[in-house]
């Protein structure tokens, strides 16, 4: 993403009550079919390119694993799995246990994607920008264009200083 491109409020997460807990919301509607953005957010391949490298158990009760490098092997559970509908995962982490569960629905040539953060703290401003930074390039990826593989840019930085209240 350019990093002076103007953020899209419709982009932004947003904390909602559901189900008696706080959940951290994104929605959004990516340029591509159905089955690429499955692919993206189920494969080794599709994870690495837009966020870290995830190597699912395709199935409900399944483990979902991946290899961080210096900070070691991530190693959790796939909750839920519904091909090309739905993905629920977990993990512990030293912040806490993370939960994520990513809902898609074919909106003719587009698809759409709810991405719902639910732990650790929804309210917390750093996961807000981590994870809309993630999807900004989930939808470069599926535009074509490899995300740079960096830990962060000048478009993180402008999302922390969004979610934290800060000028952005």
């Amino acid at each position: 993403m350019d990093e002076d491109a103007t953020l899209d409020p419709a982009d932004q997460g947003r904390v909602i009550h559901q189900d008696g807990m706080d959940v951290l919301r994104f929605e959004r509607t990516l340029a591509a079919d159905l089955r690429a953005v499955w692919d993206a957010v189920t494969t080794l391949e599709g994870t690495g390119a837009w966020a870290f490298p995830l190597d699912f158990e395709p199935r409900a009760g399944g483990t979902v694993t991946s290899d961080l490098g210096e900070y070691g092997t991530m190693r959790g559970d796939v909750l839920a799995w519904d091909e090309l509908q739905l993905l629920e995962y977990a993990w512990d982490a030293p912040e806490g246990r993370w939960h994520v569960v990513i809902m898609l629905d074919a909106e003719g040539e587009s698809t759409a994607l709810t991405f719902d953060h639910l732990g650790p703290d929804p309210h917390h401003p750093d996961y807000a920008a981590g994870w809309h930074w993630h999807l900004d390039r989930l939808a470069q990826y599926l535009a074509g264009t490899m995300p740079a593989q960096v830990p962060q840019d000048a478009h993180f930085e402008e999302l922390q200083r969004l979610y934290s209240g800060g000028e952005g």
